[in-house]
């Protein structure tokens, strides 16, 4: 998913409005399992009631966001999510890839225990759709082609390979590398969660310091890293986390994270972009 187009041009302030507004009249429609929109009225008697002033263009361009995030949402990015059956059927699928033609990317296993420890299976089809696209790219040069397991920070070069930008967190992804990256991504596959715990909650709010991190970092040195968030499991971000959804689309409109891919997406949009990013 890329961010509404009408929404490139909004401001930080447009953003915060849409966060208070958000926050406070609530994300869901109670007991309908489904992320709400707002009517014009009901959020200027809110900003009204609470001393807020707002012109009304911003609040029309607030109403046709919310109708767009909603939607988003309730039509696309719920039915796209796979419970961890429905990401195993995928990875299963795939996995013929991967062993007949000997593929290099690893295979990674998730961190639980006992009859949930299995295979990450998000994290393992985005890195067979990732090696599959290299090797059917100009770039193959017969190694992976990309980096599947980052264990340092991304670093910046300029044209004389002297560090002129750095992350802050380590990645689960970059292309080609995390030196010059000109691609990272975050992925957030929680098939075997039984609550909606805080690293969920963080996950989100590190993923938008990461956005003002490359965008700081592109402004200074105009080398720009697409920053990608992959995310899956039904039941951990809409059954439980739909508001922690819509603070992730929310991010991306705000451009602070260039691409997100939910669940099934990752089939077809994840290869498209990958793609794009070799052939920039």
């Amino acid at each position: 998913m890329r961010a509404f187009p009408e929404f490139r041009a909004m401001g930080p302030s447009f953003w915060a409005l849409i966060k208070y507004i958000s926050e406070t009249l609530g994300y869901t429609v109670r007991k309908q399992g489904v992320v709400r929109t707002y009517e014009i009225d009901e959020m200027s008697d809110l900003l009204s009631e609470n001393g807020i002033a707002v012109d009304i263009d911003t609040l029309a361009s607030a109403k046709l966001y919310f109708d767009k995030r909603a939607d988003l949402l309730n039509n696309y990015v719920r039915l796209n999510l796979m419970t961890a059956d429905e990401a195993k059927d995928v990875f299963t699928d795939l996995y013929p890839l991967h062993r007949d033609n000997h593929f290099l990317c690893k295979l990674p296993m998730n961190k639980q225990k006992g009859a949930m420890r299995q295979v990450a299976f998000f994290t393992a089809i985005i890195n067979i759709i990732a090696e599959d696209t290299i090797r059917h790219s100009r770039v193959y040069d017969g190694t992976l082609g990309f980096n599947d397991d980052p264990r340092g920070l991304s670093y910046t070069l300029d044209d004389d390979n002297r560090i002129v930008g750095a992350s802050s967190r380590r990645f689960d992804g970059a292309y080609p590398n995390i030196l010059n990256p000109k691609a990272v991504w975050e992925i957030k596959e929680y098939y075997y969660a039984t609550t909606f715990g805080s690293r969920v909650a963080d996950g989100v709010y590190e993923t938008q310091l990461d956005g003002y991190e490359f965008k700081g970092i592109a402004a200074r040195t105009g080398r720009p890293v697409t920053h990608i968030f992959f995310l899956d499991a039904y039941k951990t971000w809409w059954v439980d986390g739909k508001s922690y959804l819509c603070r992730i689309i929310d991010t991306l409109n705000a451009g602070l994270v260039d691409e997100v891919i939910v669940g099934r997406e990752v089939l077809t949009r994840w290869p498209e972009v990958l793609q794009s990013i070799i052939d920039e």
